[in-house]
């Protein structure tokens, strides 16, 4: 039904961590928009601080490689902005579900719809 494969990252902006986060959203946006296979990665944020990222990438392969960049700046992204839930959406890879164990992301697999 769908090709694609991501997630969607919940987190909250530690208190007086706004000017690091948006400066870390920085690096890491023009970090991933040259991997190729990540369609999408666009991050929201909410006045009270709360964060979602939508995350959509055009394979298993792709998933990998983003991941890979991301642990560049997981460290201070985390201290900036805790992750507080991870939404997988699509039909995710063993291979991907075992890097985000320790999150105990929510499954959820296509039902209906489309994508273009």
């Amino acid at each position: 039904m769908f090709d694609n494969i991501g997630w969607i990252v919940e987190a909250k902006i530690a208190d007086g961590k706004r000017d690091d986060f948006k400066g870390i959203v920085e690096e890491i946006v023009e970090a991933t928009r040259a991997e190729g296979g990540t369609l999408n990665y666009q991050y929201y944020v909410a006045d009270d601080g709360d964060v979602l990222v939508y995350e959509r990438f055009a394979n298993e392969q792709s998933a990998h490689i983003h991941i890979e960049n991301w642990n560049n700046f997981a460290e201070r992204w985390l201290a900036a902005a805790p992750a507080t839930r991870m939404v997988y959406i699509g039909n995710i890879p063993q291979s991907i579900k075992d890097k985000h164990a320790a999150l105990g992301p929510k499954e959820l697999k296509p039902f209906g719809g489309f994508a273009r």
